[in-house]
């Protein structure tokens, strides 16, 4: 857990907590399909009629992305209605990670560009790989790795050590990942990782309060992570950004883009800014063309905006 200290009282609901989602959670994992599907539509319509807090973000965050065609009042409901059922579709995806393997794969996803990741690792720099939390970012990498790639996957901790252990497991044991805490501790076994000609896969869509740099997303100035700007420059792993986009007969197409790399000039900051303003730009179009998918929506992601609203932040938490 980390240096973070426990209060009792805060342990006694972390442990409560995981009494009561862990054994939901493996049920849902059990069920099959339809059953846990349907479950997850119950759950996705009863949440939007009651979580009035985060559709007002939502709305306010559509109004940001699609401020040049503004949307009415009912197509900005029916996105994040269909949002929520994504999400809570999402969540079972996540827990049944386990049923989807080398020999099956298929018949959950189709993929394209996917040779893309084998000619930017013929390089032997290793591979960051950027995606955002749009549609089912975790079979970008679960798969993948299922197919013999030496895939990490770079996570947040959970404040909850005991869910964080179970949710790491999932990853971890059924999804065939390598984690890593988004922690300064971690680096040195995630440098290594990518030495080794490893794929790191990252989503940086969200706030990041952590001495964040400010760059545009959507005309507006984002508290945005650099790290992985600074692991390209420094170690000259190429990017690829990839996407696993949700489609209509229900499987997700899993796009892997061409690789880049950029310049180094030796202004750290610039480039850093240049690099993380790309892919932002790249999110953008993305966002701008599944709306639904994109769970960052109910994020209130343009709260802090200026390096004076993360004064207050306490640089390691844990």
């Amino acid at each position: 857990m980390g240096k973070r200290n426990i209060t009792f009282k805060d342990n006694f609901f972390y442990i409560l907590e995981y009494i009561v989602v862990v054994p939901i959670g493996i049920l849902l994992g059990i069920l099959p399909w339809g059953i846990a599907r349907k479950i997850a539509d119950f759950a996705a319509w009863f949440v939007y009629r009651t979580d009035s807090k985060n559709k007002k973000i939502g709305h306010k965050n559509l109004d940001i992305i699609f401020k040049d065609q503004p949307l009415s009042l009912e197509e900005k409901n029916a996105i994040i209605q269909r949002l929520y059922r994504n999400i809570a579709r999402g969540f079972i995806e996540y827990l049944k990670i386990g049923k989807v393997t080398k020999n099956n794969y298929r018949d959950f996803t189709d993929f394209q560009g996917y040779e893309n990741v084998d000619q930017a690792l013929a390089e032997k720099k290793g591979l960051i790989v950027i995606t955002a939390h749009l549609g089912n970012w975790e079979y970008l990498g679960s798969i993948p790795a299922k197919l013999g790639r030496n895939v990490g996957v770079i996570i947040n901790r959970q404040f909850n050590p005991y869910t964080d252990k179970w949710l790491r497991q999932i990853r971890e044991k059924k999804g065939k990942l390598r984690c890593f805490y988004n922690e300064v501790t971690d680096m040195v076994t995630l440098v290594r990782h990518l030495k080794n000609n490893g794929i790191i896969a990252t989503l940086v869509d969200q706030t990041y309060y952590f001495k964040p740099i400010f760059v545009p997303f959507f005309g507006r100035p984002s508290a945005t992570a650099d790290g992985m700007a600074k692991l390209h420059l420094k170690y000259k792993a190429p990017i690829l950004m990839a996407f696993g986009i949700l489609q209509p007969n229900g499987k997700y197409l899993l796009k892997f883009e061409k690789a880049v790399t950029f310049e180094n000039t030796g202004d750290s900051q610039k480039d850093c800014e240049k690099i993380m303003t790309w892919v932002n730009q790249r999110y953008e179009e993305m966002i701008r063309l599944y709306p639904d998918q994109w769970f960052t929506l109910l994020h209130d992601r343009w709260e802090r905006s200026k390096p004076e609203d993360f004064q207050d932040v306490e640089w390691d938490p844990f």
